[in-house]
């Protein structure tokens, strides 16, 4: 599959348009300053946290599809885009809105693309990628340490061993 598929496609383009066109009245909701730096991820972790005061990630689940969940996500991946990322979705995933295999960041060129992919990964090399609507969903299973903003570190460690050049 080419690169085009998981990074240009109608279900992809249509799910970050829907998010792109939330976020105003989502921003205009929870103040804060939105200017999609990695500093800004701390204060987008602290909003859905407070959102989903319970802390129980069911609660999570259940809003999952609500853009209480994606547009968030949405800002989330956008952080990573400007780390690094690119936006993809799996093309060969089924369009079946229940099914949930959505939009992810993901490196340009990943190899995971390929159908000979196990080939291409050599030393169990990981590149970054992350699928935001869950990790959003997630954060709430993860331990201390851990915050969203090591997700964008790992683009923007990948960024810089790759001279930028993605």
């Amino acid at each position: 599959m080419s690169e085009q598929q998981w990074t240009d496609h109608p279900r992809l383009r249509a799910w970050l348009r829907e998010q792109e066109a939330a976020f105003p009245q989502w921003a205009a909701s929870h103040p804060g300053v939105w200017d999609f730096s990695a500093d800004s991820v701390d204060e987008l972790e602290r909003v859905v946290r407070a959102e989903f005061a319970s802390g129980e990630w069911e609660d999570v689940r259940a809003a999952q599809r609500t853009p209480q969940v994606t547009v968030p996500a949405w800002y989330f991946g956008e952080v990573c885009v400007r780390a690094g990322a690119v936006w993809k979705v799996n093309p060969a995933a089924p369009a079946d809105p229940d099914a949930w295999d959505g939009p992810f960041v993901g490196v340009p060129g990943d190899p995971m693309e390929d159908p000979d992919h196990e080939d291409l990964y050599e030393d169990d090399d990981c590149l970054p990628a992350s699928v935001p609507v869950p990790e959003l969903r997630d954060m709430f299973l993860k331990s201390p340490p851990w915050r969203l903003r090591d997700v964008v570190a790992e683009f923007e460690e990948w960024r810089r061993g790759t001279g930028g050049n993605g």
